[in-house]
């Protein structure tokens, strides 16, 4: 429990100032509210010490280039994606010190979600709770590269609403070069934008329910299908591998619960969605593109939560826009009551293990090796 704490108490913080930032109509007030959360993000992110787990990767190899290696290797070579490979070399060689590196990360993630939340929600406090706790926490500690390709991607969703397809391509591009999964998203200006029918919307929610819950293996069945015609050794391999994926696959738990419940949320409301906000198709569109990754995919456990990653910022504006849908007053306390109570739950699930025990280095953190033993001791159960 004593792990969870210092995260739990941020979740509590901007839940506090979430309520302050709803209860006041002084603009100035809530422009100093939103410069305090952003701080504490920066402050809490950007000093960390060896935190959750990707560390164990990106210090070594932080340690390891410099600028002098970028011209004496060749692309293929290079440890990571050029702008992100270029970002950490050229930081080390402004400061050698991978602290600076991840602050500097941070930063950068910290200006591009503020400047996304300013054009979709209004309590900034509240978004950046749900952020948190619906995958936000995991992509500013551990998807360094991820973030930074996610974020850029989700301050071009204006130019899909505007079908301005050359900066939309140009910030897609700038963000696979920092993680080429962000290649994924090009596609989607062809149909983010457009209103889907509700009922096909069920459809689809439904059936990726069904794959989950049964465990049906589509995409392998249609692989071995496939390879059954081309390569038929290839296809004993492929029934070997899965026989063992049922014990690899999801389970039923609080966070199926919770996406079965906002999906169906979503669809009861979805009009009511449209009505608040012009964009919101963008956002529907992208949270059952959350929900197909996850579900039909599931039998790929780390294919599906990877890829889901980067469709889970439709929570951030959803979750909050779904509050303005009741009419009843006490169906709006409930709501809000689940909101807290879940993300609280949410985060102590996520950070219970001594290796995402949380460190900040303006106050002396473990050093590399004391958290490498303790992460080579601990990462399975963390995992």
């Amino acid at each position: 429990m004593i792990y969870t704490l210092p995260y739990i108490f941020l979740v509590c913080f901007f839940g506090i100032l979430s309520w302050w930032f709803d209860s006041t109509e002084d603009e100035v007030i809530r422009k100093r509210i939103v410069y305090v959360c952003m701080c504490t993000m920066v402050f809490f992110f950007g000093f960390r010490g060896f935190c959750f787990c990707d560390w164990n990767s990106y210090y070594p190899t932080f340690l390891k280039y410099n600028l002098h290696d970028l011209f004496t290797l060749g692309f293929s070579d290079w440890p990571y994606e050029p702008g992100f490979t270029i970002l950490m070399v050229g930081c080390k060689s402004i400061l050698n010190n991978y602290h600076f590196f991840v602050l500097v990360c941070n930063v950068i993630d910290m200006v591009l979600l503020l400047c996304f939340l300013k054009k979709y929600v209004k309590n900034i406090p509240l978004a950046l709770m749900i952020c948190l706790c619906m995958n936000g926490l995991i992509l500013f500690t551990d998807l360094m590269r991820n973030s930074i390709s996610i974020l850029l991607f989700v301050n071009s969703l204006q130019y899909i609403r505007d079908r301005k397809p050359f900066p939309y391509i140009l910030l897609c591009l700038t963000g696979a070069l920092f993680h080429g999964s962000a290649l994924l998203y090009l596609p989607l200006y062809f149909f983010l934008h457009r209103k889907i029918n509700k009922w096909v919307y069920l459809a689809i929610f439904i059936a990726g329910n069904l794959v989950y819950l049964f465990h049906i293996h589509v995409f392998l069945n249609l692989v071995e299908l496939i390879v059954g015609f081309i390569n038929p050794s290839l296809k004993e391999k492929i029934d070997t591998y899965m026989k063992f994926f049922p014990n690899m696959s999801f389970a039923i738990s609080i966070g199926y619960l919770e996406r079965l419940f906002t999906g169906l949320l979503v669809f009861c409301y979805m009009n009511k969605l449209r009505e608040i906000r012009k964009d919101n198709d963008l956002f529907i569109n992208t949270i059952l593109l959350y929900f197909m990754v996850f579900f039909f995919f599931s039998e790929f456990k780390v294919v599906s939560l990877r890829f889901s990653y980067l469709f889970c910022f439709g929570y951030w504006t959803l979750w909050g826009d779904l509050i303005k849908c009741f009419s009843i007053s006490n169906n709006k306390k409930l709501y809000i009551c689940f909101l807290v109570i879940y993300c609280v739950f949410k985060i102590y699930g996520l950070t219970d293990n001594i290796v995402f025990r949380y460190d900040n280095v303006l106050f002396g953190a473990q050093t590399y090796n004391v958290r490498e033993f303790i992460f080579n001791m601990n990462d399975k159960s963390a995992k």
